[in-house]
């Protein structure tokens, strides 16, 4: 059983939740974490350089690297992908260099890459329609850092499962694959137990823990430390249509255009409340 711990947008400097005192969030916060969970990769899905999350006045892309050198130093393997935040400051090249000097880590942005027998599919931000065009190898897991606009696309890649950071959080089965979305890790985070597909899963949103078992030819959920409210958010998502049904339609919708008309279609997504920009960042703009 391999397990994997994944974060996204790095809160550096932040002030971790759950802490009384002035506790604030460092690499040590980020080393602590691991330790607890034992992983073998951990995946960082983009905003790890340098985030909207943040309130830190160092370099944060040394300490991303340095916290990167620590866990491949334990021999834990790291899975990166760039988010559309890590170059703002044209330091994410160091990530990069330093993937290429160490076998345990790795840069996956717009590429694919086996680690520890699990291949991994690596979307930074803006490339979600190219490449649900282009990748047609099957892979074990997404990892990306899409706008919730873009996210679509992530369910017409061939995969089992998606990690994505960037914002709005939920954990689900959507489209036949398990979907992981996260934000502002350490407060934010999911581990994932794999064998030969995923096993377990423990979502984790601040007090609200999610666990989710896959059993036989079902899966079950549970949930603890969770209000009602906070676990239907984390489960089905914040628009007025479940997000699950959502994709559900705009999937559907691209190929009954075709007989409907774009002009119907578009308006029968829009009647289910579902956000214009999603429905022209997966079908492009109305006709008519």
């Amino acid at each position: 059983m391999m397990r994997i711990l994944c974060l996204s947008d790095l809160a550096w400097g932040a002030k971790e939740r759950g802490n009384s005192g002035t506790g604030r969030v460092t690499g040590a916060s980020f080393l602590g974490l691991a330790e607890n969970i034992g992983p073998d990769v951990v995946i960082f899905a983009g905003d790890s350089a340098y985030d909207r999350c943040s309130r830190s006045t160092p370099d944060e892309t040394d300490l991303f690297v340095n916290l990167l050198d620590r866990l491949v130093s334990a021999g834990i393997h790291c899975v990166v992908v760039e988010g559309n935040n890590d170059d703002s400051r044209g330091t994410y090249g160091r990530v990069r260099d330093a993937a290429e000097a160490s076998p345990y880590l790795h840069e996956i942005s717009a590429k694919t890459e086996t680690v520890r027998g699990i291949r991994f599919l690596g979307v930074p931000t803006g490339a979600e329609r190219r490449m649900a065009g282009s990748v047609r190898e099957p892979v074990d897991v997404v990892v990306a850092h899409a706008p919730t606009a873009n996210r679509t696309w992530l369910f017409d890649l061939p995969a089992a499962c998606i990690v994505t950071g960037h914002y709005g959080m939920l954990v689900d089965e959507i489209a036949g694959k398990v979907y992981i979305a996260l934000d502002c890790s350490p407060s934010s985070y999911a581990v994932v137990d794999w064998k030969q597909g995923w096993r377990r899963i423990e979502y984790v949103a601040g007090a609200c823990r999610i666990e989710m078992n896959r059993e036989g030819g079902g899966s079950s959920v549970s949930g603890t430390g969770c209000d009602i409210a906070g676990f239907r958010r984390l489960k089905r998502g914040e628009g007025s249509l479940p997000y699950h049904e959502e994709i559900a339609a705009l999937r559907r919708a691209k190929s009954e255009a075709a007989t409907l008309g774009r002009r119907e279609v578009f308006e029968r997504l829009l009647a289910m409340g579902i956000a214009k920009t999603h429905i022209e960042r997966y079908l492009g703009r109305r006709a008519g």
